[in-house]
């Protein structure tokens, strides 16, 4: 035996590990061929079906009259698969809508805490005149 622990005789990590009785080698390579090629075969179904559970997470209802452009819209997304109905194409398009609004949002929500702010101070400037 050598002591080189790379040589195969050694039983070192160049030693290739003994196969399970009646296995070759290229078992066990088809074996893992064919468990990453299931992998990549599911793996846009999976992502598809995370996209259909977070759109269809909806907490409320809305009814709403469109455009007939805006309507039409919607059924061209129907009609090529992106979407399957109308309104899954309306809400990720209302979702996207006030993503890429966000700054305006932003900037009404800073607004309306000023006036809360402004209308709370003034029932404090005001309560003392009226409890007398």
């Amino acid at each position: 035996m050598t002591d080189n622990p790379n040589h195969p005789e050694s039983g070192g990590p160049l030693t290739p590990a003994p196969q399970p009785e009646g296995k070759s080698a290229g078992d066990t390579l088809e074996e893992v061929a064919s468990t990453i090629r299931d992998f990549v075969n599911k793996v846009p179904e999976t992502i598809n079906r995370a996209i259909d559970r977070a759109l269809n997470v909806r907490d409320t209802t809305v009814l709403l009259r469109l455009s007939e452009t805006a309507s039409e819209r919607l059924d061209v997304l129907v009609s090529a698969g992106v979407f399957k109905s109308r309104a899954e194409a309306a809400s990720f398009l209302i979702e996207e809508g006030i993503r890429a609004q966000a700054p305006l949002f932003e900037r009404v929500q800073s607004k309306l805490a000023e006036i809360e702010r402004l209308r709370e101070e003034l029932r404090h400037s005001v309560a003392p005149e009226i409890e007398r």
